[in-house]
């Protein structure tokens, strides 16, 4: 007989995930909000994978041994057991075993529709045996350690998806256990599900403040370089106008293949670098700074895709292959700046061919977004450049040929369009890199 039903509590609410178990008795328990719990248990989180080991997945195991613990105590049973389900290979692993007789049951796995347990899992329900010897629905497989023919057997849910599993055997009195039981023993579980899912999703919460942290960190830096470029871009420009300008002509003034001629050409170079970082910074903070929404100019991506190759011509060199693969139709795009991400992606996909190679360029319009891709077959690269790509000044060219801000600023028009720019790349195999911007932006879109 059962005098006392469990509730949970959080222990300091300043800090989720710690809570108690608290004894009630029968007639209190009725009065639970159940269906503010079922609620609550149907909030959407991430699936949870048995190979986590993370600080909090290790506690909410914890927990459950613990929930495990306390079912036995209060249903006076002498054997239990936790598993929990690998959604990969569709099998419950134990997790625990507890027995009041010294057993040494490990490593058991089953898969779903398997055993007992494995049973349970497919029916997905609560279940209580009251003789296995004579309940038509499992024989007596993987049953051989209990000392008695009852037991409950309870699977564990979080977002209606299934995790894990609870089996109770062994009444210390011999009896079978009763429906009072195992009702008892599924509002417990109920609440440990509750307890185990606001848990996992406090962890993810924490991880989602961390990548908000590094986003705004991120923000931070682009108006520092905006605010830089605004500043000091003109100031930088009119004295090296000058210095550019008097160094062409001392280039004029010496004589052909001296040593001089070659100092004055090296000079240049690097004043050339210097013009082109400043006017990408100028660029840079004008599209931080401008204000998209009063723009109401249309263009063609099909026109400027073209006349960008022609621009590019003289890189293509005979060498480059390109294939198009277009929309049948699509409407002009408002102009916010795309001719610079299309130029700056192709150029990009030019650079990674140096020894020739084919350039692949797609659009298609599905599911209200409009696909832009540029597949190259060039060297690729590894997933530690791909990480920083979008940074600004991170460049991977040599010295003088890139000032690490193309991507940077291709990446700011795009988010004028609340759109993303998604990067797919192996070292040796190429890479793709894919513009997707909302119809909304088209002409005439919705």
């Amino acid at each position: 007989m059962i005098n006392a039903n469990i509730i949970l509590e959080e222990l300091d609410k300043t800090k989720p995930g710690c809570y108690t178990l608290i004894l009630m008795s029968p007639h209190q328990a009725k009065t639970l909000p159940i269906t503010q719990m079922r609620k609550q248990a149907e909030t959407k989180m991430t699936r949870i994978k048995l190979q986590d080991n993370s600080e909090t997945f290790k506690a909410a195991k914890n927990f459950l041994n613990t929930t495990l613990r306390k079912v036995m105590l209060l249903l006076e049973a002498e054997c239990g057991s936790f598993f929990l389900l690998d959604q990969e290979k569709k099998e419950l692993v134990l997790d625990s075993f507890l027995n009041s007789r010294p057993i040494n049951i490990k490593n058991i796995k089953r898969r779903v529709g398997e055993g007992i347990s494995g049973k349970v899992a497919e029916l997905n329900a609560p279940v209580l045996v009251r003789d296995i010897d004579h309940d038509i629905r499992f024989r007596r497989n993987g049953f051989h350690h209990y000392h008695t023919k009852s037991f409950i057997s309870i699977p564990l849910f979080c977002s209606e998806e299934l995790f894990g599993l609870i089996n109770i055997a062994d009444k210390a009195t011999g009896e079978a256990f009763s429906e009072k039981d195992l009702q008892f023993a599924v509002t417990l579980c109920k609440y440990a599900c509750i307890v185990v899912e606001n848990m996992l999703e406090s962890d993810k919460l924490v991880e989602a403040k961390e990548n908000l942290n590094k986003q705004k960190a991120l923000l931070e830096k682009y108006a520092t370089v905006g605010k830089l470029a605004a500043g000091i871009v003109h100031e930088v420009n009119n004295p090296l106008d000058g210095v550019i300008r008097y160094t062409n002509i001392l280039l004029n003034q010496i004589e052909e293949h001296s040593i001089t001629q070659e100092y004055l050409l090296e000079i240049k170079k690097g004043l050339s670098r210097i013009g082109n970082i400043t006017k990408s910074l100028l660029e840079f903070s004008h599209i931080i700074n401008s204000d998209s929404a009063k723009t109401t100019k249309y263009v063609s991506l099909y026109d400027i895709i073209d006349e960008s190759l022609e621009v590019l011509k003289e890189k293509l060199n005979g060498n480059i292959r390109i294939v198009k693969r277009y929309e049948a139709v699509l409407p002009r795009i408002t102009d916010m700046g795309i001719s610079h991400v299309l130029v700056n992606l192709m150029k990009n996909a030019i650079d990674a061919m140096p020894k020739g190679g084919s350039l692949e360029i797609s659009t298609e319009m599905k599911d209200s977004v409009i696909y832009i891709r540029f597949k190259d077959t060039g060297i690729g690269m590894p997933l530690e450049v791909k990480k920083r790509l979008f940074e600004p000044f991170f460049t991977t060219k040599p010295l003088g040929k890139g000032t690490g801000l193309g991507l940077a600023i291709s990446q700011e028009i795009v988010k004028k369009y609340e759109g993303t720019i998604e990067v797919e790349s192996m070292q040796q195999f190429g890479s793709t890199f894919t513009v997707l911007i909302p119809t909304k932006h088209l002409e005439n879109g919705k």
